[in-house]
């Protein structure tokens, strides 16, 4: 049973991952020049530091609403995923396979805020273009709220999990955990940088949209190698060349 669990809790994390990155690409995979929306991309550039807005200006309410939901009701699957990974780390020790743990459920549980607070900005802002030019400083005073509320959330969570990533990454290469040290070749933070790069040598729209969810396709691959090495309790040398397996409860 403990063994089913394993899996499923990896597979879970696959399917979060990919709900993830589709939540990214229908929320900030756009794309606007700046003579497509003179107002806010020209006149107001030096007003308006909220980046991803070029990106989602030519998108529809609706496209983002649910690319913001799509996110917020599957974060289930990635607290699933962060159990899944405790396992793989749990022979490693308390300290590691815990400290990884406790970062990478906390990091999860707050990064629904962090993604779905994108929306909120992108919206009052492109209510600028509807609104008499009276109305236009105290919409862009309140994007700018919207925003700073998004920074906090959004880093607060991806720090968590960079860190949560590198513990789990310690545990792997004490050669203690159910994973073979190789692996944290990939099973670590910056793993998702390495997908950036990769991404900015696709074509558009392929590149835009790899780049926007690039966090999440950077997690699809972990959790995926990780399901594949666990779905049999894993077999990772320790120290005195034996093999060690998570602990049966």
């Amino acid at each position: 049973m403990n063994l089913i669990a394993i899996r499923v809790a990896g597979i879970a994390g696959i399917v979060g991952a990919i709900c993830w990155a589709i939540g990214d690409i229908l929320l900030v995979g756009g794309h606007a020049e700046p003579s497509d929306y003179p107002l806010l991309l020209q006149d107001y550039a030096d007003r308006i530091d909220f980046a991803p807005l070029g990106w989602m200006l030519p998108l529809s309410e609706r496209r983002m609403a649910f690319g913001a939901l799509i996110a917020n009701f599957s974060i289930p699957l990635y607290l699933a995923g962060s159990w899944h990974l405790f396992r793989g780390a749990r022979p490693a020790g308390r300290v590691l396979s815990w400290g990884s743990f406790g970062l990478l459920f906390c990091a999860n549980a707050w990064s629904p805020f962090g993604h779905v607070a994108f929306y909120y900005p992108a919206m009052t802002f492109r209510t600028i273009l509807e609104t008499p030019v009276e109305a236009h400083a105290a919409l862009i005073a309140l994007g700018k709220h919207f925003d700073q509320m998004l920074i906090i959330a959004w880093l607060s969570a991806v720090v968590a999990l960079a860190a949560g990533m590198l513990v789990l990454a310690i545990a792997i290469i004490t050669g203690r955990s159910a994973y073979p040290r190789w692996a944290a070749a990939v099973i670590n933070p910056v793993t998702p940088l390495a997908m950036a790069a990769l991404g900015s040598l696709l074509p558009d729209p392929v590149g835009r949209w790899f780049y926007a969810s690039v966090l999440n396709i950077g997690f699809f691959i972990i959790y995926t190698l990780s399901t594949a090495l666990l779905w049999n309790c894993g077999r990772a040398p320790g120290a005195s060349g034996t093999y060690a397996t998570p602990n049966a409860n």
